[in-house]
């Protein structure tokens, strides 16, 4: 007889972390939609067809989602690091560029991420209270030091002039979620509103500033246009 490992999820197991990604699901699919206000207990529950105590058998609280559903966000942006950062990608202004592009254009890869990272950004009001957000604000931090990583990398490299990875870091952040903001006003055609245009822009010119050379910029940028792709995948496109 083969006896399953103590690593084996149990069916129960199976059971309730299918029923964890479906609440998850239901609840990203309406806070993207119709905001925090939308998203209760009550009407996470009614949607499911749960009982509201059955749903706080898996969540204590709406804090705790919205927590999680921000996890789930940072784990899809660190993963997209890892593969569209291999080490097939040496240049390391492209390599910077390719980090700069993979946040700008989540609302185009995940849709639903986008909004809960502009829901996010966007809302005067914390989400999430401080017990749920401490956890999420060490996976932000990972996420931001691999771009200062590559910063680094590049200075080191004579690819940037000598200066502060940590500054440089935040600032290109600042600036790219500022711009990550205009994408939900194309939709007005407002004459020269593009935020992929605005963001390469502001890309190549603070890496320009920071010393890098104009001409292997523009390559870089245009590099990282080609490593990233801006449709969504089957998966997120059903969601």
């Amino acid at each position: 007889m083969v006896h399953a490992s103590s690593e084996t999820p149990t069916p129960r197991a199976l059971r309730r972390e299918k029923a964890t990604e479906r609440i998850l699901d239901t609840a990203e699919a309406i806070l993207g939609a119709e905001g925090t206000a939308a998203l209760t207990m009550q009407r996470l529950a009614s949607e499911l067809g749960y009982t509201v105590g059955a749903t706080y058998r898996y969540f204590e609280s709406k804090e705790a989602i919205v927590a999680a559903l921000q996890r789930r966000m940072f784990a899809s942006l660190a993963s997209d690091m890892t593969t569209m950062l291999d080490a097939s990608v040496a240049d390391p202004l492209v390599r910077v560029a390719v980090v700069a592009r993979i946040y700008t254009t989540l609302a185009l890869r995940r849709p639903l991420h986008g909004r809960l990272l502009t829901r996010m950004m966007g809302d005067p009001e914390n989400l999430v209270d401080a017990a749920n957000a401490a956890p999420n604000t060490r996976i932000a931090l990972e996420i931001g030091a691999a771009g200062v990583r590559e910063l680094g990398a590049a200075r080191v490299a004579g690819a940037l002039s000598a200066g502060d990875d940590i500054e440089r870091g935040l600032v290109l952040w600042a600036a790219l979620t500022g711009i990550t903001q205009t994408r939900k006003l194309e939709r007005w055609q407002v004459p020269g509103l593009s935020t992929d245009v605005l963001a390469d822009h502001l890309v190549g010119t603070l890496l320009v500033g920071w010393g890098a050379d104009a001409t292997k910029t523009k390559h870089a940028v245009a590099r990282a246009k080609q490593l990233v792709p801006t449709e969504a995948n089957e998966t997120e496109k059903k969601r």
